[in-house]
């Protein structure tokens, strides 16, 4: 009996050796594409419960004492013997799809584009190569196959598709929630589909989609739709493979559920559960395919179909969920049956034109990754279950692997290590930076999910204290969240060097900033707390990371602030209102103040006329450029902030809801406030989720994470005034200039 956490090595390994085989030398040989006797054909969506035709079913696979099969005369000699092993084997495809998810295509000509034009040729390529069945019969789109769902959208969806789909292979889609961002489901209906849910059949299997309500809802009556759809199929071929797919994952399935999912997980599960032999695709994530998580066996089973935009990961990480170079993915799914209901589902990257390795970095570094479903029908036979994890081997460094320091300033370093070895997928890195009476902890991607995967990983470790003894620690991590032991550095911050200007003149003690001195702010094109970078007076985008959006507009405003002087204007002039975010920095040529006596309070004059917030918070960044907010400061409800409406002679206390932030979906609602508003820095968490909270009295920039509660509040400004760190909220002490 093998060791539980090790590789399962699938039973039909000769299968994988031997199709590994004769793909390699199909895809050196074939073309992709249009056959170039076969006009384009038009593109054709599948209908509800439309009965597909399609082509005769291949024979029962051949008892051990019948004939082989003589090769086709066109065959290569070493196709000719693998396809005699093939039906030895006794695996012969009757169906084969193509399945995928997150396309995002806007136009023709972008690198999503162009990828699912090499989707389509790749896999007719591998078809036309197979030894016993050279058929693509359906590509099945699990949703957000367009970026905004508007009309020209889907038509350049369809003129990609058809110039590389052929006659016999069916297009089968749903929607996704970006479908819902612009036309919704009357401009799907007519653009791409008869139908939000395509029931198919295909040689005699059963193929079930189903489309979000509301971006991503399924109500009552759409499952009950399902179940009825699933008795049938189970019923016209009992105990034979299902397939299904939707957009949304199913919480606490495969990987990056956790995260992302859609609210009517636990009905949905619930209806495909019912049937083992339901083998279902979901998306939205973007996560990699290549994760062992990516596959997920229990009642049924679940996949996560990957993209062919970029990736995104679950939480956990320091520089949040998306990684550097995220934009390097492209991939799908061949999904193939045979007589007898068995399944091989084999990943492809688009990229490397070729099928995915596996992730292990201790097996054949060839060895392609397949997963393999002997009978979808019996739970018993599942290998891709919980159960992989459970006392799963520790990851390890190879003897005399060593970290390599370099890029060392008084408050940063860069940690590079070798990459760690494990037998089912090195996923991340915990790295801990200690100082006396400090310990810094950041956590990081091993890049696995790029092929090949890189020798060395690094990462930039930022916030440390200058002049300074350092040991850092590595610990490799793998996919189970085992952790395995480190390798150790030590390094010494140099000494860093006093900021060599004067701040502007101001009228309270303590601001930060009054914008008097602003005449047309320089936008950063970096997030010095996400890049280690800032070069401009203001960053304006993604709450959580680096990059850069311009929706977002911040201006200087006339008679707008406190008493009618300038303030800063913020506005969203775009179709989203959600998760924005602005830092304003302090440096040598805006001259906004970086020390002061005191930072127990960050106060700021506000005004939120016309403007509410679903949720809002504010925080600041250090001299080690870490970003401390109330909004890292989760399930709380006592965290107080202070206000002061204008006119009035008494501060009111509110509260910051259980995700440490205000806003009307926190219970504590601003809409039309205009005063002054406090906020106890001690309630500033560190964004990497240590719990650390903001100390000391230099401060680089102050952050403001917004998020308007309707659209109707979109390309409405508002204004921030006065914004200082004082000992006493309730104290306007006057500057001694």
């Amino acid at each position: 009996m093998e060791k539980q956490g090790k590789r399962r090595k699938s039973p039909w390994r000769l299968l994988e050796i031997i199709t590994g085989l004769f793909l390699c030398a199909a895809l050196a040989s074939c073309s992709g594409g249009n056959r170039a006797d076969d006009p384009v054909p038009p593109v054709e969506t599948a209908g509800l419960t439309e009965q597909a035709e399609s082509d005769e079913v291949p024979d029962p696979v051949p008892e051990a004492d019948d004939p082989t099969p003589e090769p086709e005369a066109e065959e290569t000699e070493i196709q000719e013997d693998n396809m005699e092993k093939d039906i030895a084997d006794g695996f012969i495809p009757v169906i084969r799809l193509a399945v995928c998810s997150d396309t995002h295509i806007t136009d023709t000509t972008n690198e999503r584009a162009v990828r699912l034009g090499k989707l389509f040729d790749s896999a007719y390529r591998y078809s036309d190569a197979h030894p016993t069945y050279q058929k693509l019969d359906a590509v099945m789109m699990a949703g957000d196959i367009t970026n905004t769902g508007w009309e020209a959208e889907y038509k350049a969806l369809k003129a990609i598709v058809a110039a590389h789909i052929r006659q016999e292979t069916q297009l089968i889609t749903t929607m996704g929630n970006h479908e819902w961002i612009g036309g919704g489901p009357d401009v799907y209906l007519d653009c791409m589909s008869d139908t939000l849910d395509p029931h198919v059949v295909i040689n005699g299997f059963h193929i079930i989609g189903v489309s979000p309500r509301n971006t991503n809802d399924y109500p009552a009556a759409q499952i009950r739709w399902l179940k009825n759809e699933l008795k049938t199929a189970a019923e016209d071929a009992p105990g034979m493979p299902i397939f299904t797919f939707q957009h949304h994952h199913i919480k606490d399935t495969v990987y990056v559920s956790r995260s992302w999912y859609t609210p009517d997980y636990t009905v949905l599960r619930r209806a495909l559960g019912a049937y083992p032999q339901v083998i279902d695709f979901s998306g939205d994530s973007h996560g990699p395919m290549n994760n062992p998580l990516s596959i997920w066996q229990e009642e049924c089973t679940f996949l996560n179909t990957g993209t062919l935009y970029y990736f995104e990961m679950e939480r956990g990480m320091t520089g949040g969920t998306l990684p550097p170079g995220k934009e390097n993915a492209a991939q799908y799914y061949i999904v193939e049956a045979d007589a007898k209901g068995r399944v091989l589902i084999q990943p492809y990257n688009i990229l490397t034109d070729d099928f995915f390795k596996t992730p292990s970095n201790t097996d054949d570094p060839n060895e392609q990754l397949r997963y393999w479903i002997e009978k979808p029908s019996d739970p018993s036979t599942f290998l891709y279950t919980p159960a992989r994890g459970e006392g799963a081997s520790a990851p390890f460094f190879p003897e005399g692997s060593a970290i390599t320091l370099s890029d060392l300033k008084d408050s940063s370093v860069t940690v590079t290590v070798p990459q760690a070895k494990d037998d089912q997928c090195i996923y991340s890195y915990r790295l801990v930076a200690q100082t006396e009476g400090r310990s810094k902890e950041v956590k990081y991607f091993s890049e696995y999910y790029f092929e090949p995967m890189p020798e060395t990983v690094s990462c930039t470790v930022k916030g440390l204290r200058d002049g300074s003894s350092y040991t850092v620690s590595v610990y490799p991590v793998n996919a189970w969240g085992v952790e395995g032991e480190p390798i150790t550095a030590a390094f010494e911050t140099p000494v860093s060097e006093a900021a060599d200007y004067e701040p502007n003149p101001t009228r309270f003690a303590g601001t930060f900033t009054d914008f008097e001195n602003y005449k047309r702010p320089r936008r950063s094109e970096e997030n010095g707390v996400f890049s280690g970078t800032a070069d401009g007076d203001y960053f304006t985008g993604e709450w959580d990371g680096p990059a850069s959006y311009g929706d977002t507009l911040f201006n200087i405003a006339r008679e707008q602030g406190f008493e009618g002087s300038k303030a800063g204007s913020v506005k969203l002039n775009a179709s989203s209102h959600g998760n924005r975010a602005l830092y304003l920095y302090a440096d040598a040529v805006n001259r906004n103040a970086q020390d002061f006596e005191s930072t127990r309070y960050l106060r700021v004059w506000v005004d939120f006329t016309g403007i509410d917030f679903r949720k809002a918070s504010f925080g600041a960044v250090n001299k080690y450029d870490e970003l401390y907010t109330t909004d890292d400061i989760d399930g709380r409800t006592d965290l107080p902030f202070y206000c002061l409406p204008e006119g009035a002679d008494s501060w009111k206390t509110m509260y910051h809801g259980t995700d440490g932030c205000f806003g009307a979906a926190q219970d504590s609602s601003v809409r039309n406030f205009k005063g002054w508003m406090a906020f106890p820095t001690s309630n500033f968490a560190y964004r990497g989720g240590s719990g650390d909270r903001f100390e000391g009295n230099t401060v680089k920039a102050v952050y403001m994470y917004f998020d308007f509660s309707s659209d109707d509040m979109l390309g409405k400004a508002f204004y921030l005034d006065e914004i200082a760190f004082v000992d006493d909220y309730k104290v306007f002490d006057e500057a001694q200039q």
